[in-house]
Formats: structure tokens, sequence, C-alpha cells
């Protein structure tokens, strides 16, 4: 199985400790999309989508990559997202658009991440730790699942 994160972690590298956690049991490639607009999905069996969540929302380079990608029937696709806040469903607005594309979805992970975005900053921040080492090994049994299901 050949797998790809392709991923947007802006301000504490949240989002990309999470996609490496993962990345490191699917032996995936990782693509920033800050960087790169150039991808080809089709030579991949698992496609991720990782970002960070901004005012309740995923990176635009991130929603950016799904709007332009097209998914082979057989292809599965999972989101990772990354938030301060320590509640709420995030990735269910990124698994909507998923799911209108017609990509098969195979699953979630979500974990708190240090935020300092907006308001949060002038509090010092919220999630200080996070993604610590419990949600790196989450991430991981999370990945474990995704290798061993087709």
């Amino acid at each position: 199985m050949k797998a790809v994160i392709l991923y947007a972690s802006v301000h504490h590298g949240n989002t990309r400790k999470v996609a490496e956690a993962i990345a490191s049991v699917l032996a995936a490639d990782l693509i920033d999309v800050q960087k790169t607009e150039d991808f080809d999905l089709s030579r991949y069996d698992l496609v991720g989508f990782a970002s960070g969540i901004y005012y309740s929302g995923i990176h635009e380079a991130v929603s950016r990559a799904i709007e332009a990608a097209e998914f082979r029937p057989d292809q599965r696709v999972f989101t990772v997202v990354t938030s301060g806040a320590p509640f709420g469903n995030f990735s269910a607005s990124v698994t909507k658009l998923l799911k209108a594309k017609n990509a098969r979805v195979a699953g979630s992970f979500q974990c708190r991440g240090f935020d300092t975005y907006g308001v949060f900053g002038k509090l010092g921040g919220i999630a200080k730790g996070h993604p610590n080492e419990k949600d790196l090994s989450d991430a991981r049994a999370f990945a474990e699942k995704l290798r061993d299901t087709d």
C-alpha cells in the first residue's frame, strides 16, 4: 500500500508532528501543501489530508488541495485535524468535502494542539503541551488501523 499525507502546519508544528507520527506507521510520503501545489495522488492507495483548525475551518491550502483532487474508487482517504479547542468534531466539515467528491473516507483523527491563534495568543495560548506523547501514540494507533484495514 502506498500512502501520502498532504498537510498544512503553520504556527507551532502541531499538525506536522501528528502527520509525521501517522506517516511513520504507514511509510507515507508527506507533502506540505503550503510549499507545493504540484502533486499527483493517482499513484497512492491511501491519501490523508491534515490541517490545524482556524476559526472552525481547515487551512485554505488543504481545502484547495481537496478541491483539486480527483479520487479513484479504490482509493481510501482519511483526515487529521489539530485544534486548541477541547470540544467539537472539526473533521466533519472536511469529511463532508471529501464525500462530495465521492472519496472513500476511511476515517478521521483529531487531537488537541497548542493554540495561540487570534485571541488565544493574548491569553498565553490554550492546549499547552499538545500534541503530547499520548496524542501521538493515539495517532500511531489510528494509522495502524488504517494500515491493517482495507
